[in-house]
């Protein structure tokens, strides 16, 4: 019987080129594009969040120069290696708002992202949409 897992060796490199890639596309609110960096169970996340993107949030993000960054801070793995958070810091990000009103750019905030390994791949778990308590509109 053959065992697939997340080795220590080889995990670092896999957990943080999963992240890269579903946070490039995730805080580009690019949706789609991030899907295939994530488990099953977050589509239902990530189309909530497609279908909350107005008209008003495509013209704000499409007006910009440049788009969202990110940078990890830590990796905290779990009991068994098969889970793990990753802090990171997002900078000039458009932070959707409620129904009805465009969403408002943030300089930086800090989030924490669940990954899980399934089948010796690292997914992102969303179990709610990504969220930072401390992240503060840009002033205009």
């Amino acid at each position: 019987m053959n065992l697939i897992s997340c080795s220590r060796s080889d995990t670092d490199s896999q957990l943080k080129a999963v992240v890269d890639s579903f946070a490039t596309h995730y805080y580009n609110w690019q949706f789609k594009q991030a899907l295939p960096y994530c488990t099953p169970e977050s589509e239902s996340w990530l189309r909530f969040a497609a279908t909350n993107v107005q008209q008003s949030d495509v013209d704000i993000l499409r007006a910009q120069d440049e788009g969202a960054s990110y940078q990890i801070n830590d990796i905290k793995f779990g009991l068994g290696d098969s889970t793990a958070i990753v802090s990171l810091t997002v900078s000039h990000y458009l932070r959707m708002d409620t129904v009805g009103n465009a969403g408002q750019f943030v300089n930086k905030a800090d989030f924490q992202l669940p990954v899980v390994c399934r089948n010796g791949r690292w997914m992102v778990h969303l179990t709610a949409l990504p969220y930072s308590q401390n992240g503060r509109p840009t002033a205009k």
